[in-house]
């Protein structure tokens, strides 16, 4: 793993195991802090642009791509799925109200405990989901319930393997407009991290530590060809802004 990846963050209570869980809460709270401060899912890939000229720029570039996260978009069109969207709605409001404590007091084991708790009832209910109907489409809970599901997978790091075979099915998902540009990123370099490879997009960081170094040159000439590609704002834009994101909450 490239050093400008996620690491292992330390733990309180030591051990593997606790190391791993605070790991996958550490690097669960970046997601967490870009919904709390509305970024647009599609490519504008920002928490905030003011600070920021260059991502600024690409954003008025790419109006398209600059629009709010389907999980903040007012009305749905029908779906097939009603009941699935609404226990979709349930548990991500779960899991960010999880999330926003521990943010709030982040040495708290209570509210770490509590973090695990519920990422592994979430797991266990997508497994069941999954096995039954499969990983939700857009015909079933809209794209906004597409959302919510991603969610919850991005937050199921106790099964890098479930993860890893649902890329593919993610990508099916973006491919038919179903799922912003944005999850497909973070999802696809979460599943590189998981598995000790290199990131593809450069989404995952060290929020926490306030490790947000660009690779070398070439290699980040070789992210921004990917980020490019699939529609995304230059990284050290991006970089910015989550630099910036995070100096707001400071």
């Amino acid at each position: 793993m490239e050093d400008w990846g996620v690491p292992m963050m330390p733990h309180p209570n030591g051990g593997l195991a606790s190391r791993i869980r605070a790991h996958r809460r550490w690097t669960n709270i970046a997601l967490l802090l870009t919904i709390l401060l509305n970024v647009p899912a599609q490519g504008a890939d920002s928490p905030s642009v003011e600070p920021c000229p260059g991502a600024a720029a690409w954003q008025r570039s790419h109006p398209a791509l600059a629009e709010a996260p389907p999980s903040e978009r007012g009305g749905n069109t029908a779906v097939a799925d009603a009941g699935l969207l609404e226990d979709l709605k349930v548990r991500v409001e779960s899991d960010q109200a999880a999330r926003r404590k521990l943010v709030a007091d982040p040495k708290s084991k209570e509210l770490g405990r509590s973090v695990d708790a519920i990422d592994s009832a979430n797991l266990a209910f997508l497994r069941k989901l999954i096995a039954e109907k499969g990983f939700p489409t857009a015909a079933q809970v809209g794209n906004q319930g597409v959302h919510l599901a991603w969610i919850l997978l991005q937050h199921a790091d106790e099964d890098p393997k479930l993860q890893s075979a649902l890329l593919p099915v993610l990508q099916q998902r973006f491919a038919a407009g179903e799922l912003p540009v944005n999850d497909l990123a973070r999802f696809t370099d979460r599943v590189l991290v998981a598995s000790g490879k290199p990131q593809r997009y450069g989404t995952q960081f060290d929020w926490f530590g306030g490790d947000f170094k660009l690779p070398e040159a070439s290699r980040l000439a070789e992210i921004d060809r990917e980020r490019n590609q699939l529609g995304l704002m230059p990284l050290a834009d991006y970089v910015c802004t989550i630099r910036a994101a995070r100096e707001k909450l400071r």
